[in-house]
């Protein structure tokens, strides 16, 4: 790999290359990670909709945001029909300057989840449908405000269907704050969502887990380090 290619790949800027049907010819780590968060469509029709008139390369600043990535602006260039690329500029992440840990203890998150659902089940006609992952060790975690944030989550979803709750780990994603990485796990929510709902509270409680809230369409998803020492 060239050094220019090897500068692409790494680029903390999400950077695809799309022939002139859509379909992605080639793109950098980033792109691979963001494309999880939004089609390969959505963004070609970007793509196309800011680029130049003429060949050449235009850039535009706009605030735009796929999941957890978020972007003040593009850069979209072309020098034939057949192929278009696109760079998305990244706001820089909200980092965690204060982490929480020392004074966290150890918790089964599948026992914290069971009592965030059986408290707002008393107040819900539609119940809870779960699907986790089963293999997730203790993890240093506040209990009280774990719980807190579950219940306040659920709030957001209006009681016409059950709340699906999901549990995962992102693969090939990490965190790092005091010079260590960690794995992400996410807790994906869904259901009836009121679209009224207090995302800006959620995030302050999310803070305070070492977390951050995402809203995407019917979901709300909480993230945050998985720290089991």
């Amino acid at each position: 790999m060239e050094f220019l290619e090897k500068w692409i790949e790494y680029d903390y800027n999400p950077w695809i290359l799309f022939d002139s049907n859509g379909r992605v010819k080639t793109l950098n780590q980033e792109a691979q990670f963001l494309l999880a968060e939004v089609t390969v469509k959505e963004i070609f029709e970007l793509a196309v909709a800011y680029a130049n008139i003429s060949y050449g390369f235009k850039t535009t600043m706009l605030d735009l945001s796929y999941g957890r990535y978020e972007f003040f602006g593009i850069m979209v260039g072309y020098e034939d029909n057949d192929t278009i690329a696109i760079r998305l500029y990244q706001k820089p992440p909200e980092r965690i300057s204060n982490p929480h840990i020392d004074d966290m203890g150890s918790h089964n998150i599948y026992n914290l989840i069971d009592l965030a659902v059986s408290t707002s089940s008393i107040s819900r006609r539609h119940g809870f449908t779960t699907s986790f992952d089963p293999t997730f060790p203790e993890m240093k975690i506040h209990p009280e405000e774990f719980v807190r944030l579950m219940s306040e989550i659920f709030l957001c979803f209006r009681d016409t269907e059950p709340i699906e709750i999901t549990m995962t780990l992102k693969t090939g994603e990490t965190l790092k704050f005091e010079k260590r990485r960690y794995p992400i796990f996410q807790i994906a929510v869904k259901g009836d969502l009121d679209n009224s709902c207090n995302i800006s509270s959620l995030s302050e409680t999310a803070k305070k887990l070492n977390g951050y809230i995402v809203k995407k369409e019917s979901r709300i998803l909480f993230e945050a380090p998985l720290i089991s020492i």
